[in-house]
């Protein structure tokens, strides 16, 4: 059994490395991914490469989705097994997926199990549940560690660039027209996590390096509210090179202490599609 204290779970959309996820012993529920062959556990069974790979070579399309609430149900009975103590599981942004509804269902079954609606999703995700787990590593009350869930969301900062439209356009997120135009134009949107909400925040132009290098401009404006403790790197494919290309540019504009860099989920990438990616921080 877990020493009495209070237990930290989550989703795998919050794009954790397994390293983080190890060391603050997180659980980590899984979502779906479902091609038009099967049905796979995302980071379990496809990883975001294999996603990718599927969508770009053959031009398929792939669907994302939480799992249903009975899995959600034996997930916390199994962590139910491990301690007596308050779960606090944290969750993607509500109105982006279905998962905190679900997971709300499924802890009605358990005694003090407490579900989080996070406002984001990846390492704006992961960005409250390291500081969730880390208070609870220090003892506090599960009360303490809600309240400052709600106040931290506020603050979190989380965007994405994506390279092509495409996968928007497959599962359904932008119209035949905007695909086009942006096609066309060479038009990159950026969306944003807001309210609970991915909302369309601004457009780039261009090749690869050159909107990345808009993007990290418009992202990392205002720099004096920005805690530079930690930032989250996350993308979806793209080669090692331009990875290390944007940590480049990334470490120009601010004195991060630490930069995590993790790929995408699968649940991320077969909406987002490959070449997108995303700075993900705190602000003051």
């Amino acid at each position: 059994m877990m020493e009495d204290t209070v237990l930290i779970t989550t989703d795998c959309v919050c794009d954790l490395t397994a390293e983080l996820q190890e060391r603050y012993q997180i659980p980590v529920m899984y979502y779906y991914v479902t091609t038009e062959e099967a049905r796979f556990q995302d980071t379990r069974e496809m990883n975001s490469d294999d996603l990718i790979e599927y969508i770009e070579k053959d031009g398929k399309k792939a669907y994302s989705s939480c799992a249903p609430v009975e899995e959600y149900i034996e997930f916390f009975e199994k962590q139910r097994k491990r301690t007596k103590a308050p779960i606090i599981h944290i969750c993607m942004a509500q109105y982006v997926s279905d998962a905190y509804k679900t997971a709300v269902e499924a802890a009605q079954q358990e005694e003090q199990v407490y579900v989080v609606d996070s406002g984001h999703l990846s390492g704006g995700m992961a960005l409250m549940v390291l500081e969730a787990a880390r208070m609870a590593k220090c003892g506090a009350a599960y009360e303490l560690i809600l309240k400052e869930m709600e106040s931290m969301k506020e603050k979190i900062s989380t965007s994405f660039i994506v390279d092509s439209v495409d996968c928007l356009y497959r599962n359904g997120r932008i119209g035949k027209n905007i695909a086009m135009i942006c096609d066309i134009l060479s038009l990159h949107p950026i969306l944003k996590l807001s309210g609970s909400h991915m909302k369309p925040a601004g457009l780039c132009i261009g090749s690869q390096r050159r909107f990345a290098r808009a993007y990290l401009r418009w992202a990392l404006r205002r720099k004096e509210t920005i805690v530079p403790d930690m930032a989250f790197l996350i993308s979806a494919g793209g080669s090692y090179e331009f990875r290390q290309f944007l940590l480049e540019e990334i470490r120009k504009r601010m004195p991060w202490k630490t930069i995590v860099v993790n790929k995408a989920s699968a649940t991320i990438s077969c909406n987002c599609g490959s070449g997108a990616f995303g700075i993900l921080f705190l602000r003051k």
